[in-house]
Order: structure tokens, then sequence, then C-alpha cells
């Protein structure tokens, strides 16, 4: 399945199914309060496989028309009515992240300049002294090093190339500059070469078949494709076993294939817009697949960390906030969106505008009082990237951090990236050293980092008005009838929510109740 192109469809498949529910009043008959068994079937067939009833399933049910309860429970379990259910749920997690920039040009090669040959431009300074390419004739390498020749017109010192095999597409060699193929995984000087510090390296390239680059704009989309198919994946197997429909939200269990399995082993700590490290899936787990690999999909299980669709690579970096995550997943998933007071919003003072803390400034409290507990769920997950600061390796308060902060004295990478220790004002004072998703959290909202957005589900089912089932109930309704549900169908809602409840939140039999409900078949 494809996303975007499953989301085009959906409109074009749901056009029909809607036609039957939204007609105009003055083309109904006043005396047909519900659909005839033909119109109905053809409803049926529309909204759970996306097709048209044959002509021998239309004469069966002209005969008995008993047999639609049958066609009915024979559709929900079809293949079809999944690739449906997965379509719907595309549309509630916005699923495109085609903009989002695994690689940047940091570690990515290009033919530029004219040079036959792929070459880095970052990288041409440290290993030619100027931004120029290679010489267009092979590599001569004489004990171990790597012949150059110097060019007085550029004043650089160039090599030759040599073929390589790339990682996407073995089959067909490109030629590459002699210093940028180098194959070391790990330098002279104990550098790792697939990771930041392997750039500034001169005796680091981009590894074995150029595992650790992008040459031009090859490979990564395959990468993006596969986070969405995963998430598809666990979707599909949801609906398809008829398992508990929570299990979108705490299962732990995630998909990947060639594209992916070389990602997280070489490129997960590169030079990109994100950043995906600390790795989020165990790299113990990951099978061995080679990059063509794409249609071959094995399962992992990840860490107790992890819930479900919401920690995944995909939802992490469309929604690359903890504000922006549980934006969504209150929007799509309670019917709750963080909106402003119908009045609007009153900023009051100037001065209001220099209050940090969201949850105390005037025009945004109202908002923000809900919306940064929530967020706080996401505490662990980097934010402009998908990695998991495990409390092992990333305390929620750092005696390093906080010293750094204090003193003046330089601060790590970590430090800087996660934790409070540059304050804009006297109020981060008090959470110096701590982990940026502590940053004026109340008292009562300092475990939320630690629970994760599992908490946040289990706790959206759990209370009395059960947001989550009403929710899922609504949405599923509103998208079979083709429009939004109006005040005289809440008590209708709170029914299916109930038995959505009671049937162990099996989405199957949700969908059922609404299919054989007087409302769905009633003609508007």
């Amino acid at each position: 399945m494809n996303w975007l192109r499953s989301l085009t469809l959906v409109g074009l498949l749901l056009l029909p199914a809607v036609g039957v529910h939204a007609q105009d009043s003055a083309d109904c008959p006043e005396d047909s309060p519900r659909m005839d068994d033909a119109r109905y079937l053809r409803a049926l067939s529309l909204d759970l496989r996306g097709d048209l009833p044959s002509g021998d399933e239309l004469a069966l049910v002209a005969e008995d028309p008993g047999q639609i309860e049958g066609f009915i429970d024979q559709w929900l379990a079809s293949e079809e009515f999944v690739e449906r259910a997965v379509r719907l749920h595309g549309s509630l997690l916005w699923p495109n992240i085609s903009n989002v920039n695994l690689i940047n040009a940091s570690s990515t090669l290009f033919r530029s300049n004219g040079n036959a040959s792929y070459w880095n431009r970052q990288r041409s300074t440290m290993y030619r002294g100027g931004q120029e390419g290679c010489l267009d004739e092979p590599l001569e390498v004489i004990d171990g090093i790597i012949q150059t020749t110097y060019d007085p017109v550029t004043e650089t010192h160039r090599e030759g190339y040599v073929w390589v095999a790339p990682y996407y597409d073995p089959q067909n060699p490109v030629k590459v500059c002699g210093f940028d193929a180098q194959t070391a995984e790990v330098s002279p000087t104990g550098t790792q070469c697939n990771t930041r510090d392997g750039f500034g390296d001169v005796d680091c390239g981009c590894g074995p078949n150029l595992n650790y680059c992008r040459v031009g704009n090859n490979a990564l989309p395959e990468v993006l494709r596969s986070f969405g198919t995963d998430v598809e994946m666990r979707i599909a197997r949801v609906i398809r076993e008829d398992r508990s429909y929570l299990e979108l939200f705490t299962s732990r269990e995630a998909y990947v294939n060639g594209p992916l399995v070389h990602y997280w082993k070489n490129q997960t700590e590169v030079h990109a817009g994100v950043r995906l490290k600390p790795l989020p899936v165990p790299a113990e787990q990951l099978p061995d697949l080679e990059f063509s690999d794409d249609d071959t999909w094995q399962s992992i299980q990840l860490g107790e960390e992890h819930a479900g669709i919401l920690t995944s690579p995909l939802f992490l970096l469309r929604f690359q906030t903890g504000r922006a995550r549980a934006t969504r997943f209150s929007t799509a998933f309670l019917c709750q969106p963080y909106s402003p007071p119908e009045v609007g919003i009153d900023v009051g003072v100037e001065e209001n505008a220099l209050i940090q803390d969201l949850q105390d400034r005037p025009g945004c409290e109202a908002c923000h009082t809900l919306l940064e507990p929530d967020a706080a769920y996401w505490g662990r997950w980097t934010e402009a990237g998908a990695g998991y600061l495990a409390p092992e390796t990333f305390p929620s308060e750092s005696s390093e951090c906080y010293e750094c902060a204090t003193t003046g004295a330089l601060c790590s990478d970590d430090c800087n990236r996660y934790y409070v220790v540059s304050p804009l004002s006297d109020e981060s004072e008090e959470f110096l050293g701590m982990l940026k998703a502590y940053e004026f959290r109340e008292e009562a909202h300092m475990s939320n980092p630690e629970l994760g957005p599992k908490r946040l589900v289990t706790s959206a089912v759990a209370e009395a008005s059960g947001r989550l089932p009403a929710c899922v109930s609504r949405t599923a309704a509103s998208y079979l009838l083709g429009r939004e549900l109006d005040e005289e169908q809440t008590l209708w809602v709170e029914d299916l929510s109930t038995k959505f409840v009671g049937s162990g939140f099996s989405y199957r039999a949700l969908i059922r109740e609404i299919v054989t409900s007087p409302v769905y078949r009633s003609l508007r």
C-alpha cells in the first residue's frame, strides 16, 4: 500500500457510497424512511470493500434478504475492508513525510563542477585543500596511501576515481572520487566513520558500497516510504486479526524491510535535518537484509517505552515536537483539538509576551494548561527526530549539564540539545540541568515523560467520559455516513462507544454495529 496513492483514491472510492447517504432530501420519497435491500447492499459493498455488489449477490439478496447479514460478515473479514480501514487511518495521521531530510548535503555525493565522478563538496577542502573534485583518471594507491597530484591552478591536491557498486543499485557501478569512496568503518584514530565525527576525519569516506552516504537523490525515498508502510502494516494487523483497537497505541511490534535495516544500521548518525538517535529500535533484532529487499518484511519487538503508532518514526517525523504530537493525537483520536476560547484570545499587556511558561501567559493559558502536560508524555522522544532518551543514559537531572550551565564550562552536545543549560529568563533557573521535557512542568505532571504516550491513551480510555472510544466511534460513523453527525445522534454515539468497549475494542464489531443500525440504513 502507498499512503499518497491511497489517500488520493479514497475520495474517489467513497463518492458513490457518500452519494447513497447524502442525497438531497428532495430526491427521497417521503414514504421511504429506509433504503430498500438492493440499495442497502450497494451502500454496504461500497463502504466495506470499495466496490459494487455483483449481479449474483444482488440476485441472492432479492431472493432472501437475510443474506445481507452474511455478506456483512464476509466483507468485514475481507482484505478489501482492511485496506479501507488503513486508508481511513491514513487520513487521520496525515502521513506525508516526503519532505523530511534524512541525510543532508554534508553526507551527499554529487557530480558538479563538470567532474565525471561523484564527490562531496563539504569534505573536499579537508581531502584536497579546496572545493574541487578529483581527476578523471583511475585512483592510485601506494602502501595504502591515496596518491594525489598537485593542481597549481586550483591549489588543490587531487586524486583519481574508483568504480563502486552502490548499496542502492549494486548492478550499476558509479565513478566515485577516491577520498570519498574510502571503505574504512573505523579510522586509524578510532573514529566511527558512519557518524558525524567521521565527517571530520580525513581517513573516513562513505564506507563499503557507499553505505554511509546518499548519492544524488537516490535511496532516501525508499526509506521514507518504508516508514509509512511500517505503520500501514501495524494498522492492518490490528484490523485483519480483529485485535483490540488499543493495540494501535500500545503494541511493541514493528516491521522492517531492506531499506529500513540499511538505514538503521548505517545512516542514523550522519548529518541530517532530523536525528533518529539514540537508536529507538533494538539493533540486535535487525535481520540480515540487503537494501534491495524492499518487499521483504520482518517483524521486530520494540522496547517497553514504545506506544504503537504514536512512537513510530512516521508519526514522530511527521509531528516533530511534543506539542504537535499531542495535538494530532488529541484531534484525531480524542476529537478534542486544543482550541482557543470562543470569545477569542486576550493577550493583555505587551509584557505578557515575555512570560516563557505558556501555561501562565495570558491569552495562551486556556490551551496550554492542557497541551503542555500532554506534550510532556513525548518528553523522552527527541524533537526534530525519532530517537529515544533512555533514563539510564539520559537521567531527568544531569549533574554534568547543571555544572556546565552554572559555571560557564563548555557544555557537551547532549547537554545543549536535550537539557536546560541556556535559560532565556529567571523563570528557567530552577530547571537548570534537567531534561527540557521537565521545564515548566508542574509537580503533578513531572512523571509524564517517564510514563510516555501509553499513559495518555490509557487515561483517555479509563476516564468516565471515555474520550478515545467515543471519538473512534464518532469518526467511524461519520466516515460511513459521509457527513458530520448532528446533536440528535449524540446518544447513538454513546451507545456505539459502550458497545465498542464491551466488544474488547473490536473495530470490526464497531463497524458492524454502525452499518446494521437504522441510522445508516435511513435515507437522508
